[in-house]
């Protein structure tokens, strides 16, 4: 089951800004905590890099490289690396500033809806005080969602029904702005999910 986590964390970046965020790097590591995680998925870790500007895009965006590892029950190890484009506008403070105040968005390639704030705390005990807590939902079979869902639930050959993701942002937190990710949907009629944290590396 590969697909879940790292879909997670492409689509919530479109976070904190404000500058360009290339050679930016973030580490993401799985909670294994039942309540948001599905069991088969044993362990598991994401890293992410703002590798380039594509200036060539259209619209606008940058070069994104997901690394990751995961160990899943009746797979065995996944690992491998992906680089994806992701829209300039998302790494901009003022795509958030427009989201809290509207309340929602409408894109191509999914929908989000800011439900308030709320603090996080993380797997390595650190706070994070009133992030912005946004839902994902309505996500396409796009890079946006792929590569995430990919990760944790190895679904090349298979499909996540009500894919959505709910991300705790803060301001600083390097390429994403996620500190919590949780993603969930039904998977052969069975309900599905991965929850991840955003952690200091060494």
């Amino acid at each position: 089951m590969v697909r879940l986590l790292l879909s997670l964390a492409l689509i919530s970046s479109f976070a904190f800004g404000g500058f360009d965020p290339v050679g930016q790097k973030a580490h993401y590591v799985l909670d294994k905590d039942p309540k948001r995680t599905t069991s088969m998925i044993k362990s598991g870790t994401i890293d992410v890099m703002v590798t380039k500007p594509l200036l060539d895009a259209a619209p606008p965006a940058y070069e994104v490289s997901v690394k990751y590892k995961a160990k899943i029950s009746l797979v065995g190890d996944q690992e491998g690396e992906q680089a994806k484009a992701i829209d300039a506008e998302f790494f901009t403070p003022e795509f958030l500033e427009k989201l809290r105040k509207e309340g929602s968005y409408i894109g191509p390639n999914f929908k989000a809806k800011h439900q308030g704030y709320a603090d996080a705390k993380n797997l390595d005990g650190k706070l994070y005080p009133h992030c912005d807590k946004i839902l994902l939902y309505d996500i396409k079979d796009s890079g946006y969602a792929d590569e995430f869902t990919r990760v944790f639930f190895d679904l090349d050959r298979f499909d996540i029904e009500n894919l959505q993701i709910v991300a705790h942002i803060y301001a600083g937190v390097p390429v994403l702005g996620a500190v919590k990710i949780d993603a969930s949907g039904i998977y052969q009629g069975m309900n599905v999910k991965a929850g991840g944290d955003f952690q200091l590396t060494p």
